[in-house]
């Protein structure tokens, strides 16, 4: 395996680990890495059958990683709403008494 196909390689699973754990913090941070990992690409890589591989596996972990981000959302906001309905009624009572 090329070196470059195993830095994606080496790259993919960290994401991978932190996807799985839930570490929100760690994938923002990847996230940046993985910017410096892409520009390092040049136009001879494209003949790389590995590297091409590597590539795609991350980009099918970032998939992964944004269905994720979007049900995590989704239940954050499902979250902030009961908890502003939990104020609103606490407030309501409050008024009363």
């Amino acid at each position: 395996m090329s070196s470059k196909a195993r830095l994606f390689a080496d790259f993919t699973e960290r994401l991978r680990n932190a996807l799985a754990n839930g570490d929100w913090e760690g994938i923002a941070a990847l996230d940046e890495d993985c910017g410096a990992l892409i520009a390092t690409l040049q136009d001879e890589d494209a003949a790389d059958a590995e590297l091409r591989e590597a590539i795609e596996a991350m980009a099918e972990v970032y998939a992964k990683l944004q269905a994720a981000g979007r049900s995590e959302r989704e239940r954050l906001a499902l979250e902030l709403t009961k908890l502003s309905q939990s104020k609103q009624v606490t407030q309501a009572y409050t008024s009363l008494g």
